[in-house]
């Protein structure tokens, strides 16, 4: 079964703009210049034709970002605005067949400004259908301005789309959180289907300027028991010291979410 892919727009006459997702870097190496592409040395030429097309994604708004790898093999294309996508995508196989096609919320508002936090950067949205590498329809995804709906058929395997972290019910995006009530944050998994890891892991992160970086790992439950106070303690950061409070979280040994805390010591 073969899916019908949505390339519709509000946008009229989109420029299409070239974008290598490489690693590039030069370095001086007993006074010469060594030139880098994803980790392996080339000649100044190669490297300033991956270099040339950085320009495409800063001059990218809208425009459809077409992005290749190191062999001009296409990655993907997506209507997008710098690195915010904010239209219809596709995602490509080495092989040249789609692999995932869908949407993000469009701007119909004409402002470019300040998107991300005015809501229009990669915000999922719609349709998302997923194919194999032979070309054959695998699943859907449904979106609702960035809430996941349902997937159809629901697949075999643990999928999170978020973590939702609450200090006495409110997020913890808009409060301050007392340092020795750290463990009574809610840290709620949202998962696509009814396959639920019971294998998440919390790192929590203490940093300071002047000051080793303290991180340890922790179950949802053990976490509960987290003393904020003894890890500043152990790497000798005073409890007035400007510190960076980092919380990640964990599943099948990847990153989901991350977030800073704001944190008071009283």
């Amino acid at each position: 079964m073969y899916g019908q892919i949505d390339t519709t727009t509000i946008y009229k006459n989109l420029e299409s703009k070239k974008f290598y997702s490489v690693n590039i870097y030069s370095e001086n190496q007993k006074g010469e210049t060594v030139y880098k592409v994803n980790g392996k040395i080339v000649s100044k030429s190669t490297y300033d034709k991956y270099k040339s097309k950085w320009k495409n994604i800063n001059n990218c708004c809208p425009c459809i970002l077409e992005s290749y790898d190191e062999d001009e093999n296409l990655i993907s294309e997506a209507v997008s605005c710098t690195d915010c996508r904010v239209g219809w995508f596709k995602t490509y196989y080495k092989n040249g067949n789609i692999e995932l096609a869908g949407k993000y919320k469009e701007n119909p508002t004409g402002n470019w400004d300040d998107i991300w936090n005015r809501g229009y950067c990669s915000v999922p949205d719609g349709k998302w259908t997923y194919f194999s590498e032979d070309g054959d329809t695998l699943y859907s995804e449904f979106w609702n301005n960035g809430v996941f709906i349902k997937q159809i058929p629901e697949q075999n395997k643990v999928e999170i789309w978020d973590i939702k972290v609450q200090f006495k019910g409110q997020d913890i995006k808009t409060c301050t959180i007392p340092i020795a009530k750290i463990g009574k944050l809610t840290i709620q998994p949202k998962y696509k289907n009814s396959n639920i890891d019971s294998k998440i892991k919390i790192e929590f992160e203490v940093s300071a300027n002047g000051h080793k970086m303290n991180k340890k790992e922790f179950s949802l439950q053990s976490f509960k028991k987290i003393d904020v106070s003894e890890m500043l303690s152990e790497v000798g950061i005073p409890k007035d010291k400007k510190t960076s409070f980092l919380l990640n979280v964990y599943s099948e040994g990847k990153v989901i979410r991350s977030f800073y805390l704001n944190v008071k010591n009283k």
